[in-house]
């Protein structure tokens, strides 16, 4: 007898027979819009589409597609490209499914735990080139005569200690502020690629250098929008924040321009920025908590908050599947994105 998976509120749910899900169905817990799967599918389908499934809607015969409706049936059958039926993948409707807090920060200690060294390597890398290419910008400052740098021995209890101490100038501050630009870009793209199942390696950090003039604009103008917001007594400028601060995942995910990945991030946070923001104060705790434990926790605690906020941008944009896998494996359901 098959065995039967179906998800439901963004929670996975199996497995079971087709009878439970007939009588589920019967019992209004189990609509035709819901995804299920089974192993002789080649990807989820809404329930509304499997024969013999919704009794009511096979005896109504089932309604033309609604191309506004994220979960509307497919045109293609079950065995062709999964490009083609795609029904697992098509986007929500922005605001139809609130991110769920504590599912977002379960997923992300979940991919912290899978992905644990891959995390791990991209971390020191980053840390790495950051500070070589402080250093170097910061050398360019010092030749240029717009910096300073200092080294001397002291003697500290007839031990001798030496001291390096260095000040940056305006080549320090734009093109520091600039590959730092260049860097988050291939954070958010090895984040969503972690998150969505797909291949990650370090030269990533640097592999969307073509959208950098797009994020350097927008970062200006996102940056500008939420100072300003600030100083209207705060609470302008972060919800501000939470509205637009999605633009950076809009133009790695989507390759968007500068006005369209801000007005993508004010979509996709409809009805999400109250939860964005429990989420900001979740991460919070999670940094705190990891420094507490003799600072050694936020090896842990930097990784998880990451994975949590990607895991929220995809779920605003696929809905509660972006914390799923597949049923008896540890592939992500958007392993399709």
């Amino acid at each position: 007898m098959s065995e039967w998976y179906y998800a439901k509120g963004g929670t996975q749910n199996g497995p079971v027979t087709f009878e439970n899900l007939r009588e589920l169905a019967r019992n209004g817990g189990l609509d035709a819009k819901d995804l299920v799967w089974t192993s002789s599918m080649k990807d989820w389908q809404p329930a509304g589409e499997v024969e013999g499934l919704i009794v009511e809607n096979a005896a109504a015969g089932q309604p033309a597609p609604d191309p506004s409706n994220p979960y509307a049936a497919p045109q293609s059958a079950w065995n062709e490209p999964a490009a083609a039926t795609g029904a697992a993948l098509q986007e929500i409707i922005p605001g139809s499914e609130p991110i769920d807090v504590g599912a977002c920060v379960k997923r992300g200690f979940e991919l912290t735990k899978r992905n644990f060294g891959t995390i791990l390597l991209v971390g020191v890398s980053y840390i790495v080139v950051s500070l070589v290419a402080g250093f170097i910008f910061g050398m360019i400052d010092n030749a240029m005569g717009f910096g300073t740098s200092q080294s001397n021995w002291q003697t500290n209890d007839g031990m001798g200690e030496f001291q390096f101490q260095q000040t940056g100038g305006p080549v320090s501050a734009i093109f520091g502020n600039v590959f730092s630009i260049l860097l988050s870009l291939g954070l958010v793209r090895i984040g969503l690629n972690l998150v969505s199942g797909r291949q990650v390696s370090v030269a990533m950090l640097f592999g969307e250098g073509r959208k950098l003039f797009t994020a350097i604009v927008a970062s200006v103008l996102f940056g500008l929008m939420v100072v300003v917001g600030l100083a209207l007594l705060i609470v302008p400028g972060i919800y501000l924040m939470l509205r637009y601060g999605q633009y950076m995942a809009a133009i790695v995910d989507k390759d968007m321009g500068i006005l369209d990945s801000l007005t993508y991030s004010s979509s996709i946070t409809t009805n999400n920025r109250l939860n964005l923001f429990l989420l900001a104060l979740l991460s919070i705790a999670i940094f705190i908590a990891g420094a507490l434990a003799l600072l050694v926790g936020l090896i842990f605690a930097y990784p998880v908050i990451w994975m949590s906020w990607m895991v929220a941008f995809r779920w605003m944009q696929y809905g509660g599947r972006a914390t799923g896998d597949h049923p008896g494996t540890s592939t992500p359901l958007l392993s399709g994105v």
